[in-house]
């Protein structure tokens, strides 16, 4: 069994995404490019690489994992984002405040924020949306990020009412949030996709909103203008966005390939300018060269083995940990994952 946060990973790649021109790729396989495509490129900035897997769902509330999480943190954006440093930063909230007992945060909606058909995002969509989540109906895979948030974990398992969570719409742009214990990581929360504001109204009209371009809608520095499933998805730079001055790509070009292989193909063909999934031959490779093209970026997370300690020999503990102690992980590493890993002796990861 395996467990992995994969958050920071997407946050570099949203960066790398958000404040980049395009570039070409930095192999130098000297590939030529017909005057056609030199002319595109030249009259548009587009940031060209692979999303590996088709998402199963863009609705923020249903979206299960990376290859859902790099579009919808290029078409949404949170009340606190991350700039260009990596920083958390106010997105969608021009500003907070937090109450002196850690409790109570109440966030100030930007009067700019604009969903991409033109309504003003408000506060009352961010309650709509996180109360969404955590329906039990909604069945939202990442509807436990919601509990630090009163009430929460009891509406989402069916011990309390939507009325009890503590998030309430003061008026359009004044959002109160009552935790259930001081949580000092909780802006950063809000920067995730579970946390991603929907449009109340597009949503209640359409339950099928986020299947399909035409009626996407979003509040993030791109938006959704094509999806051709397990083939590709294009994103555009939405003009309709607070920050747009400071966006500087015109848009995203995602291919769904799942082979790895094959995307690594294309990148050093220079159909990709970044590629965020490598072969684990090639990344050796590229290591063994020092090569400058590869950047390991570290995720927070744990790969682990998990045994049923119900069923013979396992049910003896001194039999996991001779399990245990005989797992080599450094071989593990350094032989067989070959991307930099750290070994792991313990649950938690290192630096935490």
């Amino acid at each position: 069994m395996r467990r992995k946060f994969t958050v920071l990973m997407s946050i570099f790649l949203v960066l790398v995404m958000l404040f980049t021109g395009c570039s070409s790729s930095s192999n130098e396989t000297g590939n030529e490019q017909t005057t056609e495509e030199t002319e595109t490129t030249t009259a548009k900035k587009i940031l060209r690489t692979n999303n590996s897997s088709e998402p199963g769902s863009l609705d923020p509330a249903l979206a299960q994992g990376t290859h859902e999480s790099w579009v919808l943190e290029n078409v949404f954006e949170g009340l606190m984002t991350f700039d260009e440093n990596g920083q958390l930063v106010e997105g969608i909230a021009e500003k907070y405040e937090v109450s002196e007992d850690g409790l109570t945060y109440t966030f100030y909606i930007r009067d700019d924020a604009k969903w991409t058909n033109g309504d003003p995002v408000t506060a009352h969509d961010f309650e709509y949306s996180w109360k969404r989540a955590l329906d039990p109906e909604t069945a939202s895979y990442y509807a436990s990020i919601l509990y630090p948030i009163k009430g929460a974990e009891a509406f989402n398992t069916g011990e309390g009412s939507r009325d009890d969570v503590g998030v309430k719409a003061l008026d359009d742009k004044t959002l109160e949030v009552t935790l259930e214990n001081p949580t000092a990581y909780f802006l950063e929360l809000t920067a995730f996709y579970t946390y991603f504001p929907v449009n109340k109204n597009v949503v209640e009209s359409n339950p099928d909103w986020a299947k399909d371009p035409a009626t996407y809608v979003s509040n993030g520095p791109f938006k959704l203008v094509e999806w051709k499933h397990n083939d590709q998805i294009i994103l555009e730079k939405n003009e309709n966005y607070y920050n747009k001055d400071k966006i500087k790509l015109d848009g995203i070009d995602f291919d769904i390939i799942e082979d790895q292989n094959t995307a690594w193909q294309k990148y050093e063909g220079g159909e990709y300018d970044i590629l965020v999934d490598v072969p684990t031959s090639v990344v050796a490779q590229l290591k063994a060269n020092n090569d400058p093209q590869l950047n390991i970026g570290y995720q927070v997370g744990t790969y682990y083995y998990n045994v049923n300690p119900s069923i013979k020999p396992f049910n003896n503990v001194k039999v996991r940990k001779a399990l245990s102690m005989a797992v080599d992980r450094n071989v593990i590493t350094e032989n067989i994952t070959q991307g930099g890993q750290i070994p792991a002796y313990g649950v938690v990861p290192p630096g935490m």
